[in-house]
């Protein structure tokens, strides 16, 4: 079985994928449009975790735990593999690319005035 993660182009390009799959049963997509949404909500949101989804003091948005009800079911199905549950790759192409644009907006906010 293949890996497949996607990684949005855009945050405008992950809330697309993100409505299309609330406008659908999220028992009824197929995997691949499953992981569109699900890589687009862990790139809209990098410091969501899947682990801590159902904890008390979760950070989790109400509206998307059914995402993450989902994806633990498939995940425990065996359908999902580990990349694609925890897909950390969409969280951290987001914070390579906020790094970049900060970096080409604000260099200022990146020297080291402490250097030895």
């Amino acid at each position: 079985m293949d890996a497949y993660i996607y990684i949005p182009s855009s945050l405008r390009a992950a809330g697309r994928q993100l409505r299309r799959a609330e406008d659908s049963s999220l028992e009824q997509l197929a995997k691949r449009e499953f992981l569109r949404a699900w890589c687009s909500i862990l790139y809209l949101f990098p410091g969501l975790h899947p682990d801590t989804c159902f904890d008390s003091d979760s950070h989790w948005p109400k509206k998307l735990r059914s995402f993450a009800t989902e994806a633990w079911r498939r995940f425990e199905a065996g359908e999902l593999m580990d990349n694609e549950f925890y897909c950390y790759q969409a969280a951290t192409t987001r914070i390579q690319r906020e790094c970049a644009r900060l970096q080409r907006e604000k260099p200022w906010l990146f020297r080291d005035y402490f250097a030895a």
